[in-house]
């Protein structure tokens, strides 16, 4: 410092300890060359807990921490000797407790004393405030860089002021070259090289478009903007970015911060999901069979189409969301179901159900046979997520079933029984007979037979009758008329006995007729000539009126031990005995 730029000694606690009157609790000390205290002044009587009146003379190196005192004779070192006109130094000083405290100092020296003009400040409390902030802010800091999602802040002039190592991997870019110049800068410097930013529908993005800009433009809060980020030769890389403003006390944006998501695989999965649910619900609604599925709760979740016309719904009902009912559901044997035989709720329940057969009825009346399979959805740890049911369409299958089986047991002309299920219905009614008969087969219709009592015995009557002159027919008229003929034949045949009773075609122009019977003997001869007379009356065939005789042969049993064939045999013995015997009337009446 020049002399002529000294202040006077008037001036002493003016310009040059401005600082002192600046800081009203503060103390002023005047320090030797040799370090003693000669004076200390200060507002309070007390200085750090010290008596002010016995400081002088004391050695202030002695005041200080053993570790900043080197650094503090250097400093006092320097301004003795003019190296320096002001030092500012932060120490820990010994309080009268014995406990250090933190101070400042702000050291001049005194052209006009050998010596060195001390300004003291404590800064305890001050520094404390400041570690603690420096701590939150190292925790702050280290929250940000360990989150996945990218952090950027801005001040108020766009200026940005942090980011974490997550926007850098995020955008590949380098912090240093980001920090500190402003984001609207940054945004336009990219696009250049190649960069691109797009919103949803892939239009181009201006940069002051961006959320973090007008978040800190218009204070406004963002949320869920999606944008595409790509750089040359890379694929997009989608981001979902929520921005806030940061406003002062009176409401003004001073900064804004922004986090960045990246939500490129979630997009993708999603695409790939819409896409997978897109072809289920194709495949849903081309499948012949009905699907219905329900949720943990039992709530339906699935009802293709199928399934609604197998319901029989009408277009504006919506069975989604509705729990499984038992309306319209019947047994095979059509019997309502209760809610509980809903085949999804005995699939929620846990059951495995396979090919079990039911009736769904539908509005109109309409009812479809189906065949229903289902069991329980569970998640990998076996968790139950809901139920799901296939049902099958079998109303044609079982139609075209029981047509075969019918084939199988009927003659395909008449629809009368054929010889297998002849058979079968001649074992039956034998079987139900009552123990006790001879088991002998007797003879033709004519004989006597009588229990012990002198009643009639009960059992089974066997009829075998034979077309006369048939082949006539056929060979006059033709086959169609003959078939004709044989139909005719069968629906008299049924007409003149009871549902419960059996009649058969064997072939040809032969027929069975099979009758349980009460009163033996005099039964089988009134069945007899029920039968002879219902055939004997004229037929209209194809415009022509045609009569048609036929020989009718029976036998009675009431033993439980007969075979069938048998029977069958002795029947065409007392049918040909008949035959015979009218053909030697008929030459009787020409002789």
């Amino acid at each position: 410092m020049n002399p002529e730029d000294r202040p006077g000694p008037g001036r002493w606690g003016s310009e040059r300890f401005r600082s002192v009157e600046e800081h009203l609790f503060d103390a002023e000390m005047v320090i030797a060359p040799d370090g003693s205290i000669i004076r200390v002044a200060a507002q309070g009587d007390t200085l750090f807990g010290h008596d002010l009146a016995g400081a002088s003379g004391q050695d202030v190196f002695a005041l200080v921490a053993a570790d900043d005192v080197p650094a503090l004779r250097r400093s006092f070192d320097d301004l003795l000797h003019h190296r320096r006109l002001v030092t500012v130094m932060a120490l820990r000083a010994m309080g009268s407790d014995g406990g250090w405290i933190d101070v400042e100092i702000v050291g001049a020296n005194h052209p006009e004393i050998a010596g060195v003009v001390v300004h003291v400040r404590d800064i305890t409390e001050r520094k404390r405030l400041e570690e603690r902030i420096h701590e939150a802010e190292r925790r702050h800091s280290l929250i940000i860089e360990s989150l996945v999602d990218g952090v950027m802040m801005i001040d108020r002039s766009g200026a940005v002021v942090r980011m974490n190592r997550a926007v850098e991997r995020m955008f590949g870019t380098d912090r240093a070259r980001v920090m500190g110049r402003r984001f609207v800068d940054v945004l336009a410097h990219v696009a250049p090289d190649g960069n691109e930013t797009v919103d949803e529908h892939g239009r181009p993005v201006a940069p002051d478009e961006h959320p973090l800009l007008v978040s800190l433009r218009t204070g406004r809060r963002l949320t869920g903007v999606v944008y595409g980020v790509s750089r040359p030769g890379e694929d997009l890389v989608w981001i979902r970015i929520n921005s806030q403003a940061i406003v002062d006390g009176d409401g003004d944006p001073i900064g804004a911060v922004a986090s960045f998501i990246d939500i490129t695989e979630a997009r993708r999965a999603t695409a790939e999901l819409h896409a997978e649910q897109r072809f289920l619900q194709v495949l849903l609604g081309n499948l012949e069979e009905g699907i219905v599925a329900c949720d943990g709760d039992g709530r339906i979740t699935v009802f293709n189409p199928a399934a609604r016309r197998l319901h029989g719904l009408r277009p504006e009902s919506q069975p989604i969301g509705k729990f499984p009912a038992a309306r319209g559901l019947r047994r095979v044997d059509g019997s309502p179901m209760d809610a509980e035989e809903n085949p999804l709720r005995r699939a929620l329940a846990g059951e495995r159900l396979r090919d079990v057969e039911m009736i769904l009825e539908a509005r109109s009346g309409e009812r479809r046979r189906v065949s229903v399979n289902g069991q329980t959805l569970v998640d990998p740890a076996g968790a139950k997520l809901g139920a799901v049911v296939a049902i099958r369409d079998v109303t044609e299958q079982k139609r075209n079933e029981e047509r075969l089986a019918e084939m199988a047991l009927h003659d395909p002309l008449t629809g009368l029984a054929n010889r297998t299920l002849l058979a079968e219905r001649m074992r039956a009614v034998i079987e139900g007979l009552p123990e006790g008969g001879t088991g002998e087969v007797p003879p033709a219709v004519g004989a006597d037979f009588r229990d012990g009592d002198g009643g009639t015995l009960p059992g089974v009557a066997v009829f075998l009758l034979d077309l006369d002159d048939f082949k006539n027919i056929n060979d006059a008229l033709g086959h169609d008329v003959g078939d004709d003929v044989l139909v005719a034949v069968s629906k008299r045949l049924l007409a003149v006995v009871r549902p419960t009773d059996t009649v058969a075609r064997l072939g040809g122009d032969e027929f069975v007729v099979v009758c349980e019977v009460k009163r033996g003997d005099e039964e089988l001869r009134r069945i007899a000539a029920r039968i002879d007379g219902a055939l004997a009356e004229p037929y209209r065939i194809d415009g022509r009126t045609l009569t048609v005789a036929a020989s009718v042969g029976g036998v009675l049993v009431a033993d439980r031990g007969v075979e069938p064939s048998k029977l069958l045999s002795r029947a065409d013995d007392a049918m040909y005995a008949v035959k015979w015997s009218r053909r030697q009337e008929r030459r009787s009446m020409v002789d």
